[in-house]
């Protein structure tokens, strides 16, 4: 399996699945959904083994590698989409099948053999790499961000992603630690 044509064509099954209606085409409504299919992504790490928000953290950890950038909070260029405009959840569900089931066509085919272990892997691979940049593209939709250059656009996907994305809200209590209020003598 070519990694790269299969991302590219991942890639490409989510960008046309976000064409597929006027709702899902509205910018906050495809980084809605786009989120939505990280955060399988995200879990299907996690029934993997992976540390819960090891996603979360290597897209924040990407897109925060200059370490002046400047936080770019979604109140700044996210804006509030009319109701009639939004996807209802029953919509948010049938526009996920429906990428979910392009993305399934174009890494197996008609086939649908989804071979071994390592086969399995490397579709899931090839899934993340064609998924990511499109939240990218879903940012430069944006209005207040259609003229953004690259570190403002992954500073905005990075605080996104840190606040969307699941994390590991584990703590001191979890590994046994008790903490108390005050200070030592």
């Amino acid at each position: 399996m070519n990694e790269a044509n299969s991302a590219t064509r991942v890639f490409r099954a989510i960008h046309e699945g976000l064409q597929a209606t006027e709702k899902t085409r509205e910018p906050m409504n495809a980084l809605i959904l786009w989120t939505e299919l990280g955060r399988g992504l995200a879990g299907k790490l996690e029934r993997q083994g992976a540390d819960r928000g090891l996603l979360q953290r290597l897209v924040v950890s990407y897109c925060k590698e200059e370490p002046e950038m400047a936080r770019i909070e979604p109140g700044v260029w996210a804006y509030r989409v009319e109701p009639e405009a939004r996807l209802s959840p029953e919509e948010a569900g049938q526009a996920l099948g429906r990428i979910q089931r392009s993305i399934e066509n174009e890494l197996l085919g008609d086939a649908g053999d989804t071979g071994g272990d390592e086969r399995q892997r490397e579709y899931f691979l090839a899934t993340v790499r064609g998924w990511f940049p499109v939240g990218f593209d879903i940012l430069r939709s944006m209005p207040s961000l259609r003229d953004a250059d690259e570190a403002r656009l992954r500073a905005a996907l990075g605080v996104w992603c840190e606040r969307y994305f699941p994390r590991d809200e584990s703590g001191p209590k979890d590994l046994g630690v008790r903490t108390t209020k005050g200070h030592a003598k």
